[in-house]
């Protein structure tokens, strides 16, 4: 068996060789490591082909922009390994990531496997670790679902995060998964294709060690909200209520769970935004009148926090002004 990295790289030359230093120090259980460069216009590409120059695992893609999404496919695409990983360009690992999580597959014969992680600041200063409520071990798909969570719910965020870089998952299942396409998704698109993928696996495997460090950046996106964002939510829903179709995953309350997504992907970033006040409310009404949104809210009985809780009543009888005065 063999690892395949791939590290989408974009305009990310101040952290590029931190991450790179890291990748290179794998095992020779990784063979190759493949770097899609996405149309940096820094010195991002100066650096792919200096790493290029000293470890021979290491193949360049150069394309133009397309996004996260497709660079992602791209590189896929090219690896040959059994297994896939990867990691974002700004971001770093322990120099026995990958040895960690090829040795839980080749133990447990788990599908996918997926580690702990902990975030950083940009000088790399220790923040706080993920705490994702597991217990180290291998996890069966029994009658249709896993006995852990695969998405997160309004009142239970731990699950296994539908971020791909802190996993290691056979290429076959992969490159199989009927989310391995470009859907056009710029928010979410790791989410809906990890999960359509778990959806498709029999066994996962976990271990709590903290292999994986996520580089917390200022970024002015945090600040940003665009009508993108509820587009790409409805496009997250269908891909993975498609995906649970096909592969006939079970989950308990999918409504509960598509909520809690909009909560994170549509709701807090318009809460942080720069918008307006006015502006707000326009895009808290379209949330709240979006035909899909509704539905789940009649459906969906909201059993959180008491502050969550004001919000969705809020959206679901359409008091949005209000809503943007209490929800800042």
């Amino acid at each position: 068996m063999s690892v395949s990295i791939v590290i989408p790289v974009y305009n990310a030359e101040k952290y590029l060789r931190k991450c790179l230093d890291s990748v290179c120090a794998q095992a020779d259980c990784v063979t190759e490591i493949i770097l899609v460069n996405d149309g940096s216009t820094d010195g991002s590409l100066n650096i792919c082909n200096e790493y290029a120059q000293k470890d021979g695992r290491i193949k360049i893609i150069d394309k133009q922009n397309e996004g996260a999404e497709q660079a992602i496919i791209d590189g896929v695409n090219a690896t040959t390994g059994d297994y896939v990983g990867f990691v974002d360009s700004d971001d770093y690992i322990e120099p026995n990531m990958f040895t960690e999580l090829y040795d839980c597959i080749k133990q447990s014969g788990a599908d996918m496997a997926f580690c702990r992680y902990e975030f950083v600041d940009s000088d790399y200063n220790f923040i706080r670790r993920r705490d994702l409520g597991m217990q180290n071990g291998v996890y069966d798909k029994v009658d249709g679902c896993f006995p852990i969570k695969l998405l997160p719910t309004l009142k239970n965020r731990r699950y296994i995060t539908g971020f791909r870089w802190n996993k290691l998952i056979a290429r076959e299942l992969l490159v199989n998964n009927i989310a391995f396409k470009a859907s056009g998704l710029r928010v979410g698109e790791d989410l809906a294709l990890i999960v359509s993928t778990a959806m498709s696996a029999n066994r996962i495997v976990y271990t709590d060690k903290s292999l994986y460090h996520y580089v917390q950046r200022d970024n002015s996106l945090m600040h940003t909200y665009t009508r993108r964002h509820l587009d790409d939510w409805i496009k997250t829903v269908d891909i993975l209520r498609h995906a649970s179709e096909a592969y006939g995953y079970k989950f308990d309350n999918f409504g509960n769970s598509a909520l809690a997504l909009l909560f994170v992907n549509c709701l807090v970033s318009l809460r942080h935004s720069d918008l307006p006040r006015a502006q707000k409310k326009e895009e808290f009404k379209a949330i709240g009148n979006n035909p899909l949104v509704r539905r789940f809210l009649k459906e969906v009985k909201v059993d959180i926090e008491f502050k969550k809780k004001i919000v969705f009543k809020l959206l679901k009888h359409k008091m949005y002004g209000l809503l943007t005065l209490v929800y800042k």
